[in-house]
């Protein structure tokens, strides 16, 4: 069986430290993706496997591995648990399409002018 803390062992000091080690983890390994994903595509003749293979695959582990880990362990709680990993995984890939969707349209509103609404670019 996988090792698990529970709330009440560690109290609520523990479990921020566990929450802001854990983040830091996160934002490590993440720049390390960054920076080596930058690294690559230096390399004119890999820059375009590297674009279109490499970086989607490299985003795609840790969904995987959240799918993996959440479906460990007896067959009805890795039902729950797969469920749990699922949901997230479909509600994280609901934001980073929604959030940069919103940007871009409340970025690019203009104003309407005049009877036949024509669009104001100029901003005057």
């Amino acid at each position: 069986m996988l090792p698990s803390i529970d709330a009440s062992e560690v109290g609520t000091t523990g479990l921020i430290w566990l929450f802001f080690s854990y983040g830091y983890a996160l934002y490590v390994a993440s720049n390390y993706i960054s920076d080596g994903s930058d690294l690559l595509l230096l390399v004119p003749s890999m820059a375009g496997l590297v674009g279109s293979v490499v970086l989607p695959l490299l985003g795609a582990v840790p969904d995987a591995a959240i799918m993996l880990f959440s479906g460990l362990g007896d067959i009805s709680e890795a039902q729950e648990t797969l469920s749990v990993g699922v949901g997230a995984l479909a509600g994280s890939t609901i934001m980073l399409l929604t959030v940069p969707w919103f940007l871009s349209v409340f970025a690019g509103r203009v104003d309407l002018r005049g009877p036949q609404k024509n669009p104001n670019y100029t901003g005057k």
